[in-house]
């Protein structure tokens, strides 16, 4: 009868075991559902909260009617930044390459966007157009097509969309303005943006414009050897001590003494190309500042290989040395 009833006791304890690990079990299942809701009803509200972040796409916080895209609106086919456009007013000194190293940006995107004739000769005061992003204005020719547009530049089709709100491939016709961001800067696309902006041919003559050439660039007889030798420049005899200028805006790379050169200012420019000027009799510039174009950068001497006061004028495109007469504005 005892081991009856301690059987019949042991059974209840177990019994009551199991129904609070039921209950426990049941509650903790019930809290993990619970959760896996919440969760989902997160991840849905960041969606919801990345798309309202994104539209409408194009922020309206352009500065003085300087809106460059179109009035067309996207969707949102992929996170892009919205393009806004600020007005920079030059000051002295100022250039291209420098306004666009203040801002974060390149040579190629503010001299597209700003469609500069004088690409290269920015006056006090002037208005520039900067972007908050790097890329190209792309004018619409009559066959482009987006596909064709993306390829030239290298871009995500879905970018030029969303940028320039674009709803209809239809909408893109003959004389739009697009905004291309992060284009590709080939070296073709790169020549056909200086011809297109009127570089090369904004190089500034050095001195007084039409100061007496002593010696012209080419092959000619050695004035120390009398030995025919190739000359990499153009001299310019305006006097001991005139100015000297800088032929188009850039850093200076070098300003001090070099062999032959004499005293001698290198200037390097955004566009592939680089000026020197040797024989100086002082040099009014440092090594790294940036300078305007028409900036005096010294004076007229006679130092280095030389046999009389002159300037030594080189212009240089990717290290090849250029005729500079071909450059000079007449």
């Amino acid at each position: 009868m005892e081991d009856a009833m301690e059987r019949g006791r042991r059974g209840f304890v177990w019994m009551t075991i199991m129904l609070e690990l039921s209950l426990v079990m049941g509650i903790v299942f019930y809290g993990m559902t619970r959760q896996d809701c919440a969760d989902q009803v997160s991840v849905d509200e960041q969606i919801q909260v990345m798309e309202d972040e994104f539209s409408p796409l194009f922020q309206e916080e352009m500065i003085a009617d300087e809106d460059v895209s179109s009035s067309n609106k996207g969707g949102p086919y992929i996170v892009a930044p919205s393009l806004r456009v600020s007005i920079y007013r030059a000051k002295n000194g100022d250039n291209l390459w420098t306004i666009a190293r203040k801002n974060n940006l390149d040579f190629y995107t503010l001299l597209s966007i700003n469609r500069l004739e004088k690409a290269n000769k920015i006056s006090i005061g002037q208005k520039v157009k900067i972007p908050n992003q790097r890329g190209l204005l792309h004018t619409v020719h009559k066959s482009d097509v987006l596909e064709d547009i993306a390829l030239k530049y290298d871009v995500d089709i879905r970018k030029i969309i969303r940028v320039n709100r674009i709803l209809s491939p239809n909408e893109i016709t003959k004389g739009t303005d697009l905004f291309i961001p992060g284009a590709k800067v080939s070296h073709n696309l790169s020549k056909e943006i200086l011809r297109d902006s009127g570089v090369p041919p904004t190089f500034a003559w050095p001195c007084r414009k039409y100061t007496r050439i002593s010696s012209s660039f080419g092959y000619r007889k050695d004035p120390f050897t009398g030995r025919r030798a190739f000359h990499s420049g153009t001299d310019f005899a305006p006097g001991y001590g005139a100015r000297v200028y800088a032929s188009m805006g850039g850093r200076v790379t070098h300003a001090g003494y070099l062999g032959g050169y004499g005293k001698l200012v290198v200037i390097k420019h955004a566009n592939g190309f680089e000026t020197r000027y040797g024989h100086l009799s002082r040099i009014l510039v440092r090594k790294g500042r940036n300078v305007g174009q028409e900036q005096q950068i010294g004076k007229v001497g006679n130092t280095g290989r030389s046999t009389g006061p002159h300037l030594h004028f080189e212009i240089r495109e990717r290290g090849k040395a250029k005729n500079p007469m071909k450059f000079l504005h007449r």
